[in-house]
């Protein structure tokens, strides 16, 4: 132990305080909740709340389980405020509203243009923590919306309001709250530039359920799963963004319009989502090179998978491929993630380098191999069911399967030598 007068970070005097720390070793406390055997009778599996949102409740696992916490984060002004109003709208139990970033006035206003009437759901403009808590004690409701984490405080917390100290400090109360009550808890965080949740990834390990809001540039809106502790993780809810509030895309429907599909570039692909089978357009355009090396410009897809593909075609194909730009775009959906698009991404290139239109409706999906081989793609019997509903019954598909349970148009390609064959029969070899 020495005196220091001076910081030798920040070189300031007299800023430096005494802290003692702690090295005693924690005492047991008393066990608040039963032991149950795993074998015992005594376990049952609690009722699912159902939010009355089809596709919201289906993305949860069938709807919230009691004493969970669910973390949804999004990018500001995508609609998080918005869907836990929605969220609110036809409950038959009791929902209370913690809002730290708006006034009461604004939230109601909100709940007004949405025609949100509802007696169940109480209204609280609040930021501190523990007020917060003593209100929620006094009468546990049986669903918490907390709008933002990153607005509540402790005031005998470390760091300012919004720190991370602060946000690990308001998530751990939540949490102790939802398994001591058994009330639900839905917490909104913001998202930084690179996608993480309250800067780093903080909460994502404590809570139960992690949602993503997404949005893309024609006003949808997809929420994906994460992490889910009781259900499965990939899922995926769609819902359109309108002047009355968000509107579900319930999985008969297709967001885009099908019979535009086709022509020079452009393919249908069926991406999987968890369960969920969404329609997505790829439109590649391949143009002359202006600079030395060939350009990658995707939207809604990543650039190094279009590297990729570009080599392939020109170590397959014999396509000069060095020589040409190539820019993406995706219609459907926030992302191209399936790594079934590779092949229909593929095609696209073809079309365009060959100025050769692709048959309007054909949906094309498979798993291309850096040595020249295409695989099938996942869930194909799924894939197959979703398309047949909407109408679409020809289809080309990665890898081989048996003829007989082939129906409507549909082909398959195992090598990547033989695709531009398969769908442009005038093209020499």
């Amino acid at each position: 132990m020495r005196w220091q007068g001076q910081c030798t970070q920040c070189k300031t005097w007299n800023s430096l305080e005494e802290t003692v720390k702690d090295t005693s070793k924690p005492q047991p406390g008393p066990i608040l909740n039963k032991i149950i055997e795993s074998n015992s009778q005594e376990i049952v599996e609690p009722q699912r709340i159902k939010t009355r949102l089809t596709e919201f409740d289906l993305l949860l696992g069938s709807g919230i389980v009691p004493g969970s916490v669910i973390l949804l984060g999004g990018e500001p002004g995508v609609g998080k405020s918005t869907l836990l109003l929605e969220i609110a709208r036809k409950s038959d139990y009791k929902i209370v509203y913690v809002s730290g970033e708006e006034s009461l006035g604004q939230v109601m206003n909100r709940a007004k243009r949405l025609k949100i009437d509802n007696k169940n759901l109480n209204i609280v403009q609040e930021n501190h923590l523990a007020t917060i808590i003593d209100y929620l004690e006094k009468d546990p409701p049986t669903l918490v919306l907390i709008d933002s984490i990153q607005s509540v405080y402790e005031s005998s917390g470390r760091g300012f309001t919004g720190s991370a100290a602060q946000i690990r400090e308001s998530a751990q109360y939540f949490l102790e709250f939802a398994k001591k009550t058994g009330a639900s808890v839905i917490i909104t965080g913001h998202v930084t530039k690179d996608g993480q949740i309250a800067g780093p990834k903080l909460l994502e390990h404590a809570v139960d359920v992690v949602l993503y809001f997404e949005a893309d540039h024609a006003g949808y809106r997809y929420i994906k799963a994460a992490k889910n502790r009781f259900g499965s993780t990939g899922e995926i809810a769609v819902y359109e963004m309108t002047a009355s509030g968000l509107q579900e895309i319930s999985r008969e429907r297709s967001i885009i319009v099908l019979e535009e599909i086709g022509g020079i570039g452009s393919v249908l692909f069926p991406q999987s989502e968890g369960s969920r089978i969404l329609p997505v357009e790829v439109q590649v355009l391949v143009s002359p090179a202006g600079y030395a090396s060939g350009r990658r410009i995707g939207e809604n897809v990543e650039v190094p998978r279009l590297h990729l593909l570009a080599a392939i075609a020109e170590k397959y194909l014999g396509l000069k491929m060095s020589q040409c730009d190539v820019f993406v775009r995706i219609r459907g959906s926030a992302a191209l993630s399936d790594m079934s698009a590779d092949l229909a991404l593929l095609a696209g290139i073809v079309s365009s380098y060959h100025e050769l239109p692709l048959k309007p409706g054909l949906a094309i999906a498979g798993e291309v191999s850096l040595t020249g081989g295409i695989r099938s793609p996942g869930q194909l019997d799924n894939r197959r069911r979703s398309l047949s509903s909407l109408g679409v019954d020809s289809a080309l598909w990665g890898g081989s399967a048996d003829k007989s349970t082939l129906s409507g148009d549909q082909k398959f390609v195992s090598l990547v030598k033989d695709l531009p064959g398969i769908l442009f029969p005038q093209i020499k070899k």
